[in-house]
């Protein structure tokens, strides 16, 4: 039985993200964020996509993110991810959606880039663009 909650403990984390950034940096960035841009391309195994995401934060002195403000244009392997559900955010730098299969690293911060993560195969991460 303990062993069975440590597994179930250790996959909690896991999809949490691993432990909050605010715990993790003793300095975090505060203040308003914002970045928008868009992109189009092609991403080996899922095919051609257009995006476009503007994105706004802010952190709180003590590293807390409550504000924070969305609008999403996807086309494309990500079509429909404009509905997409907020989880967590990121190392300071993006805020992670859940839309379907995929899992959208959203930038509010420039040049981070839009990343996506498809959970049907635990690839990981792979950088859709830059902006």
């Amino acid at each position: 039985m303990k062993n069975m909650l440590l597994v179930v403990f250790a996959c909690a984390v896991a999809l949490m993200g691993g432990a909050s950034p605010a715990a993790a940096d003793p300095d975090p960035p505060s203040g308003f964020f914002n970045n928008s841009g868009s992109c189009s391309g092609s991403a080996e195994n899922w095919g051609s996509f257009y995006a476009w995401t503007s994105s706004q934060v802010f952190i709180y002195s003590d590293g807390r993110i409550e504000d924070t403000s969305h609008d999403f244009s996807f086309d494309g392997f990500l079509d429909g991810a404009e509905n997409a559900v907020m989880l967590y955010s990121k190392d300071y730098t993006w805020l992670v959606f859940r839309a379907g299969d995929f899992d959208l690293a959203v930038p509010y911060v420039k040049g981070a880039g839009l990343w996506a993560q498809d959970n049907r195969y635990g690839g990981g991460w792979t950088k859709l663009c830059s902006y």
